[in-house]
């Protein structure tokens, strides 16, 4: 963003300086041409011959010179051969050109190089004034010109052919040196970066203060977040634990009243498992819980459902689903714990370690607690268990 407002500005400040350099050369023409009145409007002045005033010979009037009651011999100034003067004083003071032309001068020094002879054509199409930035012997130029029009005055001095009062005589051209602008807006530009770069500095010390303090928190947080996370993970079987179960269970339980739908829960013993940790071990035992926690948890991946380890060799799930894609479900995870073939040398029903589930489905309402889904599924997982094991049971009331 500093950048991008580091280079509208200096677009702005570019557009801005011609402007300025435009505006500056339009008011030495109005300036030039209030002067012109002036001396028009006094007839002329004035003033002694020398080297630097010499008679104008373009200057078509009988009492072009003449002599002072004191003897000194005096030459009459009229407006244009005033503007030439001043523009010759200007160009050795500043560097700004100022030039009368028109298209059929009556001095050589007077006629309209190529940028000046465009503006005067487009004077006579009735165009204002003409501006731009153009090169007046290999150096730039803001170039701006407006025409002059022809008044009584202009036509006493002036025979001008085919011409009447109020038509365009010709123009001035005034030319400032893009060096002189340029100068001004490389002191901007020079202010502009050490403002932005002032504010892109302190703007990075903030962003790396901002980023220290994220991450000092972020730190912080991920250090609360695993002791958290330890408190309601089991450490066996890394399923969360009874506490987040029931916590789990109430959150799902309030939302399911609210929106109307079912809710449904499976409770999984792993068979004749005092069996399996007498004749294989305890080490065994807890390996044996692992690696059907690992095969039951690779069937839940949606936010809403849940398997927890419940207790011992009981695992708990908890789906937003109904009673016929609970009781899918439950065959899946019974038949996935069977194909692990993990043995079991101590089972009278299997050569493999295999699981009972019982499942219940319950559409929560106001009445109802949660506690009576788990006493279903329990009841259920009871009913399937004293029916031969390895098999799903649904509640039945």
């Amino acid at each position: 963003m500093i950048g991008i407002s580091f280079y509208q500005q200096v677009e702005d400040d570019k557009q801005y300086s011609q402007k300025i350099a435009y505006k500056q050369a339009e008011m030495f023409f109005d300036y030039l041409v209030l002067m012109r009145q002036w001396n028009s409007r006094h007839g002329g002045v004035y003033a002694p011959i020398s080297e630097h005033n010499p008679p104008n010979p373009y200057l078509n009037t009988p009492y072009r010179d003449i002599v002072s009651p004191d003897g000194k011999p005096l030459t009459l100034i009229n407006p244009t051969y005033m503007t030439r003067q001043l523009a010759e004083m200007q160009l050795r003071q500043s560097g700004i050109r100022f030039h009368v032309t028109s298209l059929t001068p009556l001095r050589p020094e007077s006629k309209a190089d190529e940028w000046e002879v465009q503006a005067l054509k487009a004077f006579e199409n009735g165009q204002p004034s003409y501006t731009e930035l153009a090169d007046i012997k290999g150096k730039p130029y803001y170039r701006y010109m407006a025409p002059l029009k022809l008044d009584a005055e202009c036509l006493k001095c002036h025979a001008v052919a085919d011409k009447r009062m109020g038509d365009v005589g010709g123009g001035i051209s005034v030319s400032i040196p893009a060096s002189d602008i340029d100068e001004f807006i490389g002191h901007r530009f020079e202010r502009l970066k050490k403002s932005h770069f002032f504010i892109a500095a302190t703007g990075v010390i903030a962003l790396l203060i901002a980023y220290w303090a994220q991450s000092k928190l972020t730190r912080r947080l991920t250090r609360a977040e695993n002791h958290l996370q330890l408190a309601y993970l089991d450490a066996l079987t890394l399923l969360p634990n009874r506490r987040y179960y029931d916590a789990f269970l109430r959150r799902e339980w309030k939302r399911a009243t609210r929106h109307r739908y079912p809710l449904s829960m499976i409770m999984i013993d792993i068979d004749y498992f005092k069996a399996y940790n007498d004749s294989m071990g305890h080490q065994e035992g807890d390996q044996c819980l692992r690696q059907v926690a690992r095969t039951l948890r690779r069937y839940f991946r949606r936010s809403g459902d849940l398997i927890a380890r419940y207790g011992g060799e009981e695992f708990c799930v908890v789906a937003a689903c109904d009673a016929s894609q609970i009781l899918q479900l439950a065959d899946i995870l019974r038949m996935a714990v069977e194909m692990m073939h993990l043995p079991h040398p101590s089972s009278p029903i299997s050569q493999y370690v295999t699981i009972s589930l019982g499942v219940a489905t319950l559409i929560p309402n106001e009445k109802i607690e949660c506690t009576e889904l788990l006493h279903q599924a329990d009841q259920a997982l009871y009913a399937a268990k004293h029916s031969g094991r390895n098999r799903v049971a649904k509640y039945q009331d």
